[in-house]
C-alpha cells in the first residue's frame, strides 16, 4: 500500500508545474527502502542548509568521543576572537540560534562570500542587538562560527573528522564539502551529499544517534538535538532544536529548494525530498526556481504521512 502510494505521489510531482524542480524522493519505513526515485538533476547535490544539521550531529559525534564536554563553552574560549561580541557566545547559542547579532548587511552570509580570507574574525565582529540565548533569529553565521569552533575542538579539519567519524561509518562514500578561504567547512551550507547519504543520516537522528544498536552520538546529545528548544520561527515557521526543526510531524532537516529530511518517529519512517534549483553560488548567487515553485515536502507530508500513521 505504502509503495504503491508513493508511486501516485510521484506522478504527482511530475504532473504538477509547481514541484517541476523537485529532484529526488526516498522513503524508507522500519528501516526497509519501500521508495527510491531520482527524477532529474545531480545525485550527489548540494543540501544546502541541511548542512547545519550535519554540523550539529558532529557537535554530537565529538561529545561522543570525549572532544566537546560543555556546549556552554565561550568561543572566546576556542577561537582568537578576543575583543569581538562573540567571545561570549556558547557553542549552545550557536546551535539554538539565538546568539542576537546582526545578521543583514556586511554580516550576511552571501556577502562573506566575497571576502578573500578572515571570515571568522570578521563575522565575529558582527553588532550584538539582543542579549544572548534570549530570541531565536534564524542565522547562517552562527553556523559557520560553530563549524571554526569544532575544528578547534576536534584538533582537525572538519572535513576529515566528519569523514573518519560520520560518513564513512554511516555509508556515506559520495560527498563534497566546501571550505572557506581559510580551510573552515562552511557551516550554513555547501555540504553536497545523495539522497540516500541524506537517508542514513536520517536513520541516525531517528535512531537516536545510534548506528547498529551502538551509540555514535552522544544519547544525551542525541535526544536534546530533536526537541524544541526554543519557539524558531522563519523560514520553517516553527520550533527549533540543535539545528533542526520540529513540527507536528516529527524533527526535520531543511534546507533551500526544497531540500527536506522528515523524520516520522511514529510511524519509524525517513522521508528525503530534494530539490534541484540549478543554483550557481556566484558570487552573486544565482538560481532557476518560478515563483510559484512548492517543495515536495508539502505534498508528500500531507498525502504519505497519514497513511504511515494509519498502519
Amino acid at each position: 500500500m505504502i509503495s504503491r502510494l508513493c508511486q501516485d505521489i510521484q506522478r504527482e510531482l511530475e504532473a504538477d508545474p509547481r514541484y517541476r524542480h523537485t529532484s529526488h524522493l526516498r522513503v524508507e519505513v522500519a528501516g526497509e527502502l519501500v521508495h527510491d526515485a531520482h527524477l532529474h538533476g545531480p545525485a550527489v547535490a548540494e543540501t544546502f542548509s541541511i548542512t547545519k544539521s550535519v554540523l550539529s550531529t558532529l557537535v554530537g559525534v565529538a561529545m561522543a568521543d570525549g572532544l566537546v564536554t560543555d556546549l556552554d563553552t565561550p568561543l572566546g574560549q576556542v577561537l582568537d576572537i578576543r575583543g569581538t561580541p562573540a567571545e561570549h557566545h556558547t557553542l549552545r547559542h550557536l546551535l539554538t540560534m539565538t546568539r542576537g547579532c546582526e545578521t543583514a548587511g556586511e554580516w550576511d552570509v552571501d556577502a562573506v562570500l566575497a571576502r578573500p580570507y578572515g571570515w571568522i574574525r570578521h563575522l565575529a565582529s558582527a553588532p550584538q542587538l539582543t542579549a544572548p540565548g534570549v530570541r531565536f533569529q534564524y542565522d547562517g553565521v552562527a553556523a559557520h562560527l560553530l563549524s571554526a569552533a569544532l575544528t578547534e575542538l576536534v584538533g582537525r579539519p572538519l572535513t576529515g573528522y566528519a569523514a573518519e567519524r560520520l560518513f564513512t561509518p554511516l555509508g556515506i562514500s559520495d560527498w563534497e564539502w566546501c571550505t572557506d578561504p581559510d580551510g573552515i567547512a562552511v557551516g550554513w551550507a555547501h555540504l553536497r551529499l545523495s539522497a540516500g547519504g541524506l537517508g542514513a543520516l536520517g536513520r541516525l537522528w531517528l535512531d537516536g544517534g545510534r548506528l547498529h544498536g551502538t551509540p555514535l552520538v552522544d544519547p544525551g546529545y542525541a535526544t536534546q538535538m530533536v526537541r524544541p528548544q526554543n519557539q524558531g520561527g522563519s523560514p520553517e515557521g516553527c520550533p527549533f532544536g540543535y539545528l533542526m526543526w520540529i513540527d507536528e510531524h516529527g524533527p526535520f532537516a531543511g534546507g533551500w529548494a526544497g531540500q527536506h529530511v522528515t523524520l516520522i518517529p511514529e510511524a519509524d519512517a525517513v522521508i528525503v525530498t530534494t530539490g534541484d534549483p540549478r543554483f550557481d553560488p556566484g558570487p552573486p548567487p544565482r538560481a532557476e526556481l518560478p515563483d510559484d515553485w512548492r517543495p515536495a515536502r508539502d505534498l508528500v507530508t500531507a498525502r504519505l504521512v497519514p497513511a504511515l500513521l494509519a498502519r
